[in-house]
């Protein structure tokens, strides 16, 4: 039995279909519906009842989702015992490649430490998308892809049956402001709402390319400036007039605060209301290799590093 089929059940009993859990735990339909009848295969009972309107669990999946929740429970503790054992460098001289997304870089280069570590153990190499999954599907184990997955890109990470991705954070694409602002009120923006105001765009290829698809349908009319640094967006934020506005998005804005020589005093962040605003953030690794340790401590630090320093934001936007 594996602890990634007693995974999936749960998210399945939680979502009640089978669409839902699949696209929550970053799986394909069919290899959930596989996992789920190896499951009640090997147990010999059926767990699930299946439905038009979705999944119930039968008397014995209730049973088994139960016991389920505490083993995934333990193995978890169980592995977080272990990484935080290993935080430690490890022994020998291997070096790791990291390859990274542009917006994953941002992330990475949160914690000073872990950056110090990368320089010394590793080669740290900003590429395009299609380049992280080639690196993935064909990885060794000894080099890790981490990147950040949009409405248009995760449908080829699920398709792809040699990659597993780990989330670890999700940021909400949208719009800095200040104080005054006629937005001051708004819990989320929309897109029809931002097109005439005087606008800052991310220059940045990825970024710029996120805003035109996202924009598509509403285009802005009055774009002031464009620039690849956070510091200038923030900067022509505070330096105009009330209503305009800079691209940013929620996590690069929750780091920028924790940094005392960013310009983020009596300036907000508001995320667009469209689901294609949201975006993942995690590694993506090769599905049938284990990783080195030095892969492994790599992936580690950074987690117990966001785990440490971002409760609060994990508690805003929560990674489920």
């Amino acid at each position: 039995m594996q602890v990634e089929s007693l995974r999936y059940f749960i998210e399945l009993a939680r979502a009640g279909s089978f669409y839902g859990a699949a696209k929550s735990t970053f799986i394909s339909q069919q290899g959930l519906n596989k996992a789920i009848s190896s499951l009640e295969s090997e147990l010999g009972y059926k767990l699930v009842e299946r439905s038009r309107r979705g999944v119930r669990l039968t008397s014995e999946g209730e049973v088994v989702l139960r016991y389920a929740k505490r083993i995934v429970g333990s193995y978890d503790l169980m592995v977080e015992d272990i990484v935080g054992r290993r935080l430690e460098e490890p022994e020998g001289d291997e070096p790791i490649s990291l390859h990274v997304s542009y917006y994953a870089a941002q992330i990475a280069s949160a914690n000073p430490a872990y950056v110090s570590m990368l320089a010394e153990r590793s080669s740290y190499i900003e590429e395009p998308f299609d380049k992280l999954i080639a690196h993935a599907t064909n990885s060794d184990g000894t080099d890790l892809s981490f990147l950040d997955l949009h409405a248009h890109s995760i449908s080829e990470v699920l398709a792809n049956p040699n990659v597993l991705f780990e989330p670890i954070v999700k940021t909400r694409y949208g719009f800095v402001w200040k104080d005054g602002s006629s937005l001051s009120n708004e819990e989320t923006l929309h897109r029809e709402t931002l097109a005439k105001m005087p606008v800052a765009l991310n220059a940045f290829r990825e970024m710029r390319q996120l805003s035109e698809r996202i924009f598509r349908d509403h285009p802005f009319e009055n774009v002031r400036m464009e620039a690849t640094s956070p510091r200038m967006l923030l900067e022509y934020v505070r330096s105009s007039d009330y209503d305009s506005v800079a691209a940013f998005d929620s996590f690069g804005f929750f780091l920028s605060q924790q940094d005392d020589d960013m310009p983020t005093d009596g300036l907000h962040f508001t995320p667009l209301s469209t689901p294609e605003s949201v975006a993942l953030v995690g590694f993506l690794y090769p599905r049938h290799v284990k990783l080195s340790l030095r892969a492994q401590h790599t992936v580690g630090v950074l987690k117990h590093f966001l785990a440490d320093n971002c409760a609060d934001y994990f508690i805003s936007y929560p990674l489920d």
